[in-house]
């Protein structure tokens, strides 16, 4: 059996690279698998060793569930007792390498995936990875990225060359509000390579476009130019949902951030500052607030503002019962345009049990 990453790859080209921290995603437990969920970090990472870093487990944890099937599995090097972890495998992208080698198409394809899985911010940020490439049929577009419209960018390269790549999708704005900023400014990304631009995606790859259920389309890149002009065929293309977890909130007073991305209050006032919230071009009509919630009792009050003084309306919270719901306010954001920070002021806040989501439509 041939390991994912040899020790001396690991500290020669991988843990160098991780200053500043970069973060991966993780995939969420549903079905198919090209919705994932991101936000653990690298950052513990210590010369590779007999023994296995934190990073060492991560990136083989990672790495086997891009590569390897959801039928096939991978072994962690032994931890300080001695105990081995079997990392599952969920993608499936290139399950030959569990018991052979990994050529420059395998790495590739494995590359890809964890370069569109790293998240600077660390936060968990659901969003659906797709491609059009033929070397990856298993990330064809499907009906469960119905909730994930908004095309974020695409990720390509060789993190074994210390090679990432990123271009910029048609809406990448909208990856600032849910703390996503690889394909915004690549710049800011490290990880397991320096991040270069790639720029627009209409213009640095090919696209395929695939038409779904309800009409729409997603359009996934078939293959990728750097900027040195050189081609890959494996790019992998991230959309994003409009939907914000409320716990990755730039500011929590008042409140706490669960382990699930939603946001308690732990007072009868709090305060939850969401920056870069995007309402869209001029002329977008956004008009409703909406939060899935859970509240034991009714009588909360959810005021929407504008960090800038304007409030734009008021959410009164009714009781949900044992279970959480989605509950609306209408809005009066005519002439707001563009990313603004946003302000949720809670009042008798403690009446509601947690906050999972947020959204402006």
């Amino acid at each position: 059996m041939c390991s994912l990453f040899p020790s001396s790859i690991i500290a020669a080209g991988l843990i160098a690279a991780l200053v500043p921290a970069p973060f991966l995603v993780e995939p969420a437990a549903v079905e198919p698998t090209t919705v994932t969920e991101n936000g653990l970090s690298t950052a513990q990472s210590t010369a590779a060793g007999p023994e296995r870093s934190e990073f060492q487990t991560m990136l083989l944890k990672y790495a086997a569930r891009c590569a390897l099937r959801s039928d096939q599995s991978l072994a962690a090097p032994p931890d300080a007792s001695g105990h081995v972890e079997q990392l599952p495998g969920a993608l499936g992208l290139a399950p030959e390498w569990r018991d052979g080698s990994c050529d420059r198409s395998c790495q590739e394809k494995v590359s890809s995936c964890l370069i569109a899985l790293i998240n600077r911010t660390g936060k968990h940020v659901q969003l659906s990875l797709v491609s059009t490439a033929p070397a990856l049929p298993a990330l064809s577009p499907g009906d469960s990225d119905l909730p994930f419209p908004h095309q974020e960018g695409a990720f390509f390269g060789n993190v074994f060359t210390g090679e990432a790549y990123a271009c910029r999708g048609r809406d990448v704005e909208k990856a600032a509000q849910v703390k996503r900023f690889c394909a915004l400014e690549p710049a800011s990304c490290t990880g397991l390579a320096e991040f270069a631009d790639a720029g627009r995606c209409e213009d640095a790859c090919e696209m395929r476009c695939s038409r779904l259920s309800d009409g729409s389309e997603r359009c996934a890149a078939t293959s990728c130019k750097d900027p040195q002009g050189r081609r890959w065929s494996a790019p992998i293309t991230t959309y994003l949902r409009n939907r914000i977890e409320a716990g990755n909130a730039d500011q929590l007073d008042g409140t706490r951030a669960a382990k699930d991305e939603a946001f308690e209050p732990s007072a009868k006032l709090g305060a939850a500052r969401f920056e870069r919230v995007d309402f869209g071009r001029a002329g977008s009509d956004v008009h409703t607030f909406a939060a899935r919630l859970a509240a034991p009792r009714a009588g909360a009050r959810i005021e929407v503002w504008l960090k800038d003084g304007k409030r734009l309306g008021v959410l009164d919270v009714k009781r949900t019962g044992d279970g959480e719901q989605e509950q609306t306010a209408a809005i009066d954001a005519r002439g707001v345009s563009g990313t603004h920070d946003v302000v949720l002021k809670l009042f008798d806040a403690t009446k509601i049990g947690r906050v999972s989501t947020i959204e402006f439509r």
